[in-house]
């Protein structure tokens, strides 16, 4: 540490040109003033101005090794010091620095060090900028001849010094820099000229000299303001004097900031000396607008600049304008300055406006006068100096109207000021007049809630029998906006008469309702029990047949239908009807409101259908609000199966509205699952509208999902064909309910799987059911295979019935079809091994020299076709014969079943080509003819073909299956390359004839050879030594090939190489095994698949009665006990050829985390509903605390219930709209089409 302590202060006393070593401050102290700026270059000047080299400095040493951390280190330093500001204070020895004698000045920039050896503000660049501001003309001239470029140096605030000359008024350094061709018009950071810092800072002499020299005076700076602008804004009076004397220079209607002249900025601040310059010394005009439309004089009134106002007024009366032409002045809105002096709120301008001529009465573009804006603000004492100063514009303005003809009175109503009303009144105003909507200012102060208002009016004797535009009186708008009837009922009983109240309680708007009815919708309680006191008429009708108490049962107004049912009247409505034929039963159902509907059912309502036939079950069951129902059966169980005019049942309506919940809870409490009068079910319904949550909801059942399942309708024979073409996804769902667990641990023995086919084995009946036609074999399976549902197909349940067919009857069957084949195949295999064995002449043909090649050709011929019949090869060849006449048989069969679809498939183009060959191959044995060519080629053609037809058999195991299957995807993969890409093949192979064909190349001597070879060659035996090099140097002499054309040669070879064997083959490679996960993918469905096929053909052939006894309809599974898993027969299939069904159906079914997961949300589901139960109780037991310690709140004043702003749509004039009757129509074609 010390060390370090000791390093530290080296630094601290290390100098940059000392010979020594300083390890202690110098006796003297040092002053330097460090500038915020980088460390300048220092430049020495001779008496000539002359720059010359810097003398080099005696013994002069090298630098310590820590000279870049010092220097960096003054250098942050310095930085650091310019950017907080650091300045010395006035007086220091750094502000004396600055104003150094020109004989120290001339010593420093003589090239001579100072004494002290540091770096002084005078060798700074920056210096020029304080000499600037301090005016020392001869200190800055010898800075500026010493670098001419010191002239555009700038500060942190981008100021150069002719700005800091222009701010301290330096009109001799401005001077020197004109003289130098500096720029006058030179902006800082902010955009500022010199003329800007100028006039900020009081510069006269310094204003007059730039406007002198003729700088630009329409220059903003980043505030859109130009000179002109910058000094009304400041009031700079002084400023604004000298500049007058250059007016012609300056534009003064230039715009700034919102095209806002310099006249309009003086109006806007009330710098009234400054607009009386500007208009008298400028000749600035008040009759141009800014951007926005404003006048000056229009801005002097809006912001109360009453001095600058009065200035306007008195140039206007200079130039011969009356003072009335210049408040007449309109602006962009129509405003004269009198509005905007109203606007303003100062009634000293507003006052000068109107003793300036301006009439009160004026108005603007939607005809407002000024005293609407100040009854409209609230502004009594300038209404009433108004009418004060122009008495005779009184009677006018308040009978005056706008463009919504409102008057004044309107004006002060609507916003709630019953001091303006009351003085208006006084005044003289109409307290009846009414707007465009038929309104009077009651009317309106009631729409907008001013109450004071409304009680003011009804002391003053306003009419209260007023309707407006929709026919609601003062009764209908106070209760629709919640006011106190109490005292609107004692006011108007004093004003008027009692009679008045009560001829407002029953009257009617437009829509038919009373105020009882909106006080009904809206849930005001107390306004509710004043109006039933009042004497309202309970059971007044709207012009859509609604009560009062059809809107508290449409809003779910539970306290609104209890004091309507418990007045006098309330048993006579409990079961009126509407217009739709709904009652308040109805209506509560529809809407779900639980509460509202158990209190209609226990004051007696009745079970009325509605004009469509339905009950309120249906309209619950509709919408999906299942404690209603709930509640509805618990008191009428009768109600859960009647049907509506079209026979649908509750089930129905909630299919067709897509309502699991309430179809869920349908199906538990036992309705009827029946037929409507268009002859379909409720399922029918979910699969023609493609409902997946209905259609789960059924057929995902607890106890009634197989009954579901089990109907069928007029386009699906049955449910499960319905699913699985139109929603997968439910019949997924249907599958995975038919896979169930034991309930103990899953590694114990006694864990189980239990599988259950009843999905799968729907029976299903073509045409007629009275007819004996034998059902379709796997209907479901093979609409899986049909349809493309790979899902299906793969799942554990589909492959877990196909593994029970299999174990069933599809081994031994398939082991028999394998064993029968593998007879013919032994039959083939020893023919055609005895056919080459059997010849009579076993020494061959003797070459003599005058036997040709041709000769020698035919007569090995004749000794291979010589054969001797074996007793052998006639027994094969009788098997063969046998096996071809009972295959082809079959096949015929299979052509006039499967019809075209049978040449489809390739595997029987493969079977015929075998007998065919087959036959040809034996039919000369069999009737002891001689043999031919043709013989011996269709023999290695059924060799070749009986074994590949082996390999196709095997298909249907599982370890061998799986990858003859992916064999024969990538076979058709490599046809179709191989098929595009023969363009190549043939055109390397013309080309190669071509150059090698005349050079006695064999392999290309004709085209279908040359063709071959280039086959052969695209394989990899390109043979370059033998037919390129050898023929090209023709080293043999004996060979007699050579390359005729060998440049084109080479390079048609050249481009063979690169396209035919590296980019085709890496192609083939590619495609065969960079994709082979989706072919093990696919060739894994197309198994399953074919096995589909195989029982499906077995099913067809077999009998029933063989079917009924090895089918089964569920399986039990006991994966922990590999005793009872499997038998004799099937491990040696899984030894040698596999379990066609690997065990991930049962990794898939012990999977439960599915389960898991759905068992936790039905758990969340419940705590739910327990919770808003309790609290719904805990509000009740609040309700009644709060009743019985006579607490009232604002809260008791509203309901419970909806909102009458978003209400629920009801489902009665749903079902009548055009959308839901093209809907119905479309079932009907439907159901036609079906039935034809």
């Amino acid at each position: 540490m010390p060390k370090f302590l000791h390093v530290l202060q080296s630094l601290w006393n290390w100098r940059f040109d000392s010979d020594e070593d300083f390890s202690h401050p110098p006796s003297t102290p040092i002053i330097a003033v460090i500038p915020p700026v980088d460390i300048p270059q220092k430049i020495t000047i001779t008496e000539e101005v002359k720059p010359r080299k810097p003398q080099k400095v005696k013994n002069a040493r090298k630098l310590p090794d820590m000279t870049w951390l010092v220097a960096w280190l003054g250098t942050s330093f310095q930085y650091l010091k310019g950017k907080i500001g650091w300045r010395s204070a006035p007086g220091t020895a750094s502000e004396f620095q600055n104003m150094l004698s020109s004989n120290d000045q001339k010593s420093s920039n003589t090239g001579e060090k100072p004494a002290d050896g540091l770096c002084h503000i005078s060798q700074s660049p920056f210096r020029i900028l304080r000499v600037a501001e301090s005016g020392n003309l001869e200190v800055f001239q010898r800075l500026y001849y010493a670098d001419p470029t010191r002239l555009v140096i700038r500060d942190s605030r981008g100021r150069t010094p002719i700005h800091q000359a222009a701010s301290r008024n330096r009109v001799n350094i401005l001077q020197f820099i004109v003289d130098q061709g500096g720029d006058l018009n030179v902006q800082d950071n902010a955009g500022c000229t010199p003329l800007h810092v100028a006039v900020e800072h009081d510069s006269l002499d310094a204003v007059d000299f730039l406007l002198q020299k003729g700088v630009k005076t329409d220059i903003l700076n980043e505030k859109n303001q130009a000179a002109i602008h910058l000094v009304t804004e400041l009031n700079k009076v002084a400023v604004l004097e000298v500049m007058g004397r250059h007016k012609e220079k300056i534009d003064i209607q230039q715009g700034g900031e919102h095209g806002r002249s310099a006249l309009h900025i003086a109006a806007i601040y009330d710098h009234e000396e400054c607009a009386r310059l500007l208009l008298t010394e400028f000749g600035a005009s008040p009759k141009i607008p800014c951007n926005n439309g404003y006048y000056p004089i229009h801005e002097a009134a809006k912001n109360a600049s009453s001095k600058t106002l009065e200035v306007f007024l008195q140039w206007g009366e200079s130039k011969g304008c009356s003072r009335q032409q210049m408040i007449s002045f309109y602006d962009s809105e129509g405003n004269v300055p009198l509005h905007s002096a109203v606007h303003g709120g100062d009634i000293k301008a507003v006052e000068l406006c109107i003793k300036s001529g301006a009439k009160i009465s004026i108005q603007q573009q939607d005809l407002s006068t000024p005293v609407h804006l100040a009854c409209a603000q609230g502004a009594t004492e300038i209404v009433k100096m108004m009418f004060k100063m122009q008495p005779e514009e009184k009677l006018a303005c308040l009978s005056s109207c706008d463009v919504q003809k409102m008057t004044p009175l309107h004006c002060a109503a609507m916003f709630d000021h019953p001091e303006i009303v009351d003085y208006l009144v006084s005044e003289g105003a109409d307290m009846n007049a009414m707007d465009k909507e038929r309104r009077s200012p009651m009317l309106l102060a009631a729409l907008r809630g001013g109450w004071r208002t409304v009680h003011m009016l009804i002391k003053l004797g306003a009419d209260i029998n007023i309707r407006d535009i929709n026919k609601r009186n003062l009764l209908h708008l106070v209760v629709m906006n919640g006011g106190r009837l109490e005292k609107f009922a004692s006011e108007v009983s004093e004003a008027k008469s009692k009679e008045s109240l009560l001829q407002l309680l029953n009257e009617k708007d437009i829509n038919g309702c009373s105020p009882l009815h909106y006080a009904s919708r809206e849930g005001h309680i107390r306004s509710l029990e004043n109006l039933i006191q009042l004497g309202a008429c309970i059971n007044l009708k709207n012009n859509n047949n609604e009560s009062p108490l059809h809107f508290a049962a449409r809003y779910g107004r539970y306290n609104t239908a209890k004091q309507l049912l418990d007045s006098e009247k309330g048993t006579f409505i409990i079961n009126e009807s509407d217009g739709g034929g709904l009652t308040p039963l109805h209506i509560a159902s529809q809407q779900g409101h639980t509460r509202v509907v158990q209190l209609l059912l226990n004051r007696g309502a009745l079970l009325h259908r509605d004009h469509n036939g339905r009950n309120p079950l249906h309209l619950a069951a509709m919408n999906g609000y299942t404690q209603t129902i709930e509640l509805l059966l618990s008191v009428h169980s009768h109600l859960l199966d009647q049907t509506d005019k079209d026979g649908n049942t509750a089930l129905h309506l909630a299919t067709m509205e897509n309502q699991p919940n309430a179809i869920a809870l349908l199906l538990s409490v036992g309705c009827k699952i029946c037929y409507n009068q268009m002859d379909m079910n409720a399922i029918d319904y979910a699969i023609y509208y493609k409902y997946p949550e209905a259609a789960l909801a059924m057929v995902t059942h607890e106890e009634r999902a197989n009954e579901i399942l089990c109907m069928s309708s007029s386009k699906y024979p049955c449910v499960t064909l319905g699913l699985i073409a139109t929603m997968p996804r439910v019949f997924e769902a249907v599958q995975d309910k038919c896979i169930t667990k034991a309930n103990c641990k899953k590694d114990s023995k006694s864990f189980y799987i239990k599988y259950s086919f009843s999905c799968l084995q729907r029976s299903v009946t073509s045409g007629d059911e009275t007819t004996l036609t034998k059902p379709h074999p796997l209907p479901a399976l093979n609409a899986m295979v049909m349809h493309g549902r790979v899902e299906l197909l793969a799942h554990p349940l589909s492959q877990k019935y196909l593994q029970m067919k299999w174990n069933s009857y599809g081994k031994y069957f398939h082991l028999a079809n394998v064993t029968f084949y593998s007879f013919f195949l032994a039959f083939i295999t020893c023919f055609s091994s005895q056919l080459m064995l059997q010849q009579r002449n076993e020494g061959g043909v003797n070459i003599t020299a005058n036997m040709s090649h041709a000769e020698y050709v035919r007569r090995s011929k004749e000794l291979i076709l010589d054969i001797d019949i074996s007793p052998i090869m006639y027994i094969s060849a009788l098997g063969i014969l046998v096996y071809i006449g009972i295959n082809i048989f079959r096949e015929i069969l299979q052509i006039y079943q499967q019809k075209f679809l049978y040449f489809m498939e390739p595997i029987n183009l493969v079977a015929w080509l075998l007998y065919v060959s087959a036959l040809i191959m034996v039919l000369p044995i069999i009737f002891r003819s001689n043999l031919y060519d043709l013989q011996l080629s269709c023999a290695s053609f059924t060799v070749f073909l009986s074994w590949f037809n082996l390999l196709l058999l095997l298909q249907r195991f599982d370890q061998v299956g799986i990858y003859v299957v992916m064999f024969l995807e990538i076979l058709q993969t490599l046809i179709k390359v191989l098929m595009v890409f023969s363009i190549l093949i043939i055109a390397f192979g013309l080309a190669f004839y071509i150059l090698l064909s005349r050079g006695e190349h064999l392999s290309f001597k004709t085209i279908p050879m040359s063709l071959i070879r280039t086959f052969s060659m695209m394989l990899g035996e390109i043979d370059f030594l033998g037919t390129y090099v050898k023929p090209y140097y023709m080293t043999n002499d004996e060979e007699r090939s050579f390359l005729p054309f060998p440049l084109p040669a080479f390079l048609i070879l050249g481009l063979f190489m690169v396209l035919m064997p590296i980019l085709l083959m890496n192609l083939l490679i590619g495609l065969a095994v960079g994709d082979i996960e989706s072919v093990r993918r696919n060739a894994q469905l197309k198994r399953l698949a074919m096995q589909v096929v195989l029982h499906t053909e077995l099913e067809r052939k077999l009998p029933s009665f063989l079917l009924e006894r090895v089918d089964k309809m569920e399986i039990i599974e006991y994966p922990n006990d590999t005793k009872c898993k499997v038998g004799f027969l099937d491990i040696i299939l899984r030894k040698w050829f596999g379990n066609p069904f690997s065990d991930d159906s049962i990794e898939m079914a012990l999977d439960s985390t599915e389960d898991y997961v759905v068992a936790e949300l039905e758990k969340t589901k419940r705590k739910l509903r327990d919770i808003s139960n309790a609290l719904e109780t805990q509000q009740q037991f609040l309700r009644l605390i709060v009743q019985k310690m006579e607490i009232k709140t604002e809260a008791d004043d509203v309901d419970e219930g909806i909102s009458s702003t978003n209400p629920v749509s009801g489902g009665g004039s749903k079902w009548t709209s055009p959308k839901i009757r093209k809907k119905l129509r479309s079932v009907i074609s439907f159901t036609n089409k079906g039935n034809t």
